[in-house]
């Protein structure tokens, strides 16, 4: 178990979208709304998950030149496909994590197919998306060695609209924006480099993708944790340290990079009101449940706040600019907390 310890570039964006409305009502830049879809889902949710409480965070960002009112950021434990299915919770937009290669029906990265499946529903607005994708691709590729593909993990972004044109409705499961960022390789193993993870990567695709929607209008954004590669099994394992606790060292990391991506966003920010960032619950329990009951439970109860804790830890420092180091969290997490 990892336990706590005290504390001692824009990325690439396609010119494909847009920077229109993304179809929702626009107030004035100085109006206040009340609460949206980001947290009637957080709230929902903490009833629905009341053994996962710790997972459950919010914190303010302040007014920017652009915007006179404060946002509000959601960390939670629920589930990405709630907030697609659910017209209350549904997002004007989503941060979804996609391959380098852009290719939509890969294996990886598995939380793709969360949009890619509901979108198969919709052929005229999965074909628009492929038209985009198709335009992405007769652009320049970043380059960089040892990083094929047209997006390069962590940094590069693809906003797109669902559909481009507002000439009809569409009413789909799905939020009316998305904006992709690549987290592995099309067949999946770059969980085995964990440098493409570090979280100075990742933090440039989430302030891209963010500052993209909100030019865009999108007031409401939920993304879930990246990178973590939790549908695969790490096989460089040079710590040589169960699977588990490999996981909650990724979480964490994860988390730590969305939130400096945040952090580094907030100045700009002009539209969004409301960002939610979803743990996945299901995978929190594939950590840490276990038959109620006995001393296996009682350990598996602390093990979860333990690392609810440095999770909530990793939030506070990366929306304040402050990477989330090895110091920070003591265990083992050296190998991926501390790539340069």
């Amino acid at each position: 178990m990892l336990s706590p310890r005290p504390r001692q570039a824009c990325a690439l964006i396609a010119t494909a979208f847009a920077l229109a409305s993304v179809g929702v009502a626009q107030s004035g830049p100085s109006t206040p709304l009340g609460p949206g879809p980001v947290a009637a889902m957080f709230a929902a949710d903490q009833k629905r998950n009341a053994v996962r409480a710790a997972s459950f965070e919010t914190a303010d960002l302040p007014a920017s030149k652009a915007a006179a009112f404060p946002a509000r950021v959601y960390l939670s434990a629920g589930d990405l496909e709630r907030a697609f299915d659910r017209s209350e919770f549904r997002p004007d937009a989503a941060i979804v994590p996609t391959n380098t290669e852009l290719l939509i029906t890969a294996p990886q990265p598995a939380t793709q197919r969360v949009l890619i499946s509901r979108l198969q529903k919709q052929a005229e607005v999965l074909r628009d998306l492929e038209d985009q994708i198709a335009t992405r691709r007769k652009q320049a590729s970043p380059g960089a060695a040892g990083e094929p593909g047209l997006l390069r993990i962590g940094i590069d972004a693809f906003a797109v609209q669902l559909p481009r044109s507002t000439a009809k409705a569409v009413n789909g499961s799905f939020p009316k924006a998305a904006c992709l960022i690549a987290t592995d390789f099309p067949k999946g193993t770059a969980i085995d480099r964990r440098e493409l993870y570090a979280q100075d990567r990742v933090r440039k695709g989430v302030a891209a993708c963010l500052e993209s929607l909100d030019t865009a209008g999108a007031r409401s954004v939920v993304l879930p944790l990246m990178g973590a590669a939790s549908s695969e099994t790490q096989k460089n394992d040079a710590m040589f340290e169960g699977q588990r606790a490999l996981m909650e060292c990724r979480l964490i990391n994860s988390t730590a990079g969305i939130a400096l991506g945040i952090h580094d966003y907030a100045a700009s920010r002009r539209s969004l009101r409301e960002i939610g960032i979803v743990q996945w619950d299901r995978e929190i329990d594939v950590m840490f449940k276990v038959p109620a009951g006995g001393r296996a439970a009682q350990s598996a109860e602390a093990a979860y706040r333990t690392y609810a804790e440095q999770v909530s830890g990793a939030f506070r420092r990366g929306l304040a600019g402050e990477k989330t180091i090895s110091s920070d969290i003591s265990g083992s997490c050296n190998a991926v907390l501390d790539i340069k």
